[in-house]
């Protein structure tokens, strides 16, 4: 898998021509993934995700998309703070938030009160499928990571765009 924003795209919005920047741009690159990543849930990059979720009838995901034949993993501490796995959790992918159920006929068998460990596979399969406005707001972050080496002025309102951009794509609340 690859991120949405390739080496060549960076170095042409930074203007670079070498590769001697090449590991520093790379890394601009994971900076501005993981910072559209927090914003928004947006995973860029299709991976394993596991989520720290509170227990109730359904739990919910902030992670996104998250693809239909995956199956979800919930696992939660029994009495001895061993984990204990529970089995046929299934997804409900129909709308965002994501939303993890117990197999059919059953319930979850922890308190509403509880943390309980979720693990899905999610995240864009194709880097071409990640929204164009998300691939907008990395390249306007990569430039001002650049420009802006301090954290200055610069890249805090490069951030501050970047979220408008990201605006419509952040997770919607429950």
């Amino acid at each position: 898998m690859a991120l949405p924003v390739s080496l060549d795209e960076a170095k042409a919005q930074l203007r670079v021509d070498g590769d001697e920047q090449d590991d520093e741009i790379l890394g601009f690159i994971s900076d501005a993934a993981d910072w559209v990543e927090r914003r928004t849930g947006q995973i860029l990059e299709a991976r394993e995700v596991t989520e720290q979720v509170r227990a109730g009838r359904v739990l919910t995901l902030r992670a996104w998309p998250v693809a239909a034949a995956a199956v979800p993993e919930v696992s939660y501490a029994g009495s001895d703070g061993l984990p204990i796995t529970v089995s046929g959790a299934r997804l409900d992918i129909t709308r965002r938030p994501a939303r993890v159920l117990p197999a059919t006929g059953t319930s979850w068998p922890f308190r509403n009160s509880d943390l309980c460990t979720v693990s899905v596979r999610a995240g864009y399969e194709d880097p071409a499928a990640v929204p164009r406005v998300l691939r907008r707001a990395m390249l306007l972050l990569i430039g001002a990571y650049d420009a802006d080496r301090e954290g200055g002025s610069t890249l805090a309102d490069a951030e501050t765009a970047a979220g408008r951009l990201c605006e419509k794509l952040k997770r919607h609340t429950l």
